[in-house]
């Protein structure tokens, strides 16, 4: 049976969940020093990616706002040039993407 929207948006919301909690208190030098974070992040940005391609249409046109091929193209940037991954980059994910998605799909889940 495949996962819908729900699931999908859930996933979203745990991998941000992860990714706030293992960069809780780091700043940018902390984090590019720690390899183990990096490749945690880099997953939970994977699994972002990943279930975004895969959420209907219905739910990204509910959010125009919410750049939903740049999400699924650093996902697939992970994925398939990882040796390109740019540690800094994937900071500003995490200090500067993540709180407009994350409030747009909790607002979806309470629809």
């Amino acid at each position: 049976m495949g996962r819908g929207d729900d699931h999908r948006v859930a996933d979203i919301l745990a991998a941000i969940a992860d990714i706030r909690s293992d960069t809780e208190a780091m700043d940018y030098p902390a984090f590019a020093a720690n390899p183990v974070v990096i490749r945690s992040v880099l997953y939970s940005i994977g699994v972002i990616g990943e279930a975004a391609k895969s959420l209907s249409p219905a739910v990204k046109d509910s959010a125009p706002d919410i750049p939903w091929r740049a999400i699924g193209a650093i996902r697939d940037r992970i994925v398939h040039e990882y040796f390109r991954t740019n540690t800094r980059r994937i900071w500003d994910v995490v200090m500067d993407d993540l709180d407009g998605l994350e409030s747009t799909l909790q607002r979806w889940q309470g629809r």
